[in-house]
């Protein structure tokens, strides 16, 4: 009977064994997943991080050739100091051109004004529309959708 038990103490043994070494390697299985998921994520953090970096810069750039006028302080004060002795010598050219402006100056004549408007595309659809158009037509007329052409007729006939 001893032994039946040795021996069934053995197998038992054999099993928990067995079982621990699976679960450890579950264990180290999710923590090499959860690792990579955070290595994933630093990355996509960086590159977020890289591409705003870019869109800051771009916006930058787009604000400094919006606005050249407004730059950096330093370069402010030495172009300060340049403007000031140039407009000095711009505004005596100015009282003089002002003047000669004055004198020189003539109205446009009627036929020299050529006012020009264009039509809005809100305008010019109903206008198609009234003429006989198709929303097909109007819609390739204008390079708009066909379904944007009837939704605009459809409440536009509703008002």
């Amino acid at each position: 009977m001893a032994t039946f038990l040795l021996v069934l103490s053995f197998i038992i043994d054999g099993v928990i064994i067995l079982t621990l070494l699976t679960i450890s390697t579950r264990v180290k299985k999710n923590e090499e997943v959860e690792m990579r998921q955070e290595e994933v994520a630093r990355e996509i953090e960086d590159m977020f991080t890289s591409y705003l970096m870019e869109i800051k810069e771009e916006n930058k750039r787009m604000s400094d050739w919006l606005h050249p006028e407004k730059h950096s302080i330093n370069d402010q004060r030495t172009k300060g100091e340049k403007a000031i002795a140039e407009e000095a010598v711009n505004s005596k050219h100015l009282k003089v051109k002002s003047s000669e402006e004055q004198t020189n100056y003539s109205p446009p004549l009627f036929n020299e004004r050529k006012d020009f408007f264009e039509r809005s595309d809100n305008y010019r659809i109903l206008e198609l529309r009234r003429v006989g158009y198709s929303v097909d037509e109007i819609a390739k007329k204008l390079d708009r959708g066909k379904t944007e052409i009837e939704l605009f007729i459809k409440f536009q006939q509703k008002h």
